[in-house]
């Protein structure tokens, strides 16, 4: 986990340029950063896959908070898979300024640091105010949180992949239905 976790930190200061595929680089450096994030992808796995060993092969208490453990785990491995789409540099010309960049960054970095926020503040919350908050709460909070959010970005991909650039306040009207599902998952998430 260790040389997994430096590992993204050496390769992420060589992929920085993956973000701008579409600002004229000529092909031998596109296919350069095309490979520099695929590779980053590996410690990536190996990360992944080393925390649901460690969830497997343990005896963990507090099952309560494991459900916030796995929804962290959904969202930053749907967000790698799409970051490792979005390495290839054929895919990100055409991905680059739509809907589906925005559902990928927001599913590894935004969502996955909440998430972690959330963990560490109900796992130590209730050491620090001598307190604990219902099993219920906890619940209800986590599962509101995890639908609301998904209901959000999931769906965003797919108007990605249907062309919808970033920053656009209209739509046509083929994605109505997926603008109002991705509003209730917003309204949702507020609520939570």
């Amino acid at each position: 986990m260790v040389w997994a976790i430096a590992g993204i930190g050496i390769i992420g200061c060589v992929v920085w340029a993956h973000h701008i595929f579409t600002a004229g680089m000529d092909l031998d450096t596109r296919d350069y950063f095309t490979a520099a994030t695929m590779v980053i992808g590996v410690p990536t796995g190996v990360k992944i896959f080393s925390w649901l060993y460690i969830l497997s092969s343990r005896n963990i208490s507090g099952e309560g908070n494991l459900a916030w453990v796995y929804g962290l785990l959904w969202l930053f491995t749907i967000g790698r898979v799409t970051g490792i789409t979005l390495s290839n540099n054929a895919a990100d010309l055409i991905l680059h300024d739509t809907y589906f960049v925005v559902a990928h960054f927001h599913y590894v970095l935004s969502m996955s640091a909440v998430y972690g926020v959330c963990i560490g503040f109900i796992h130590w919350g209730g050491i620090f105010n001598y307190s604990d908050v219902l099993e219920l709460i906890k619940q209800i909070f986590f599962f509101s949180l995890f639908v609301g959010v998904n209901l959000v970005f999931f769906p965003i991909h797919e108007l990605g992949l249907d062309g919808l650039p970033r920053r656009y306040f209209a739509y046509v009207d083929g994605l109505v239905m997926i603008n109002l599902v991705t509003t209730m998952g917003v309204i949702l998430t507020s609520i939570s």
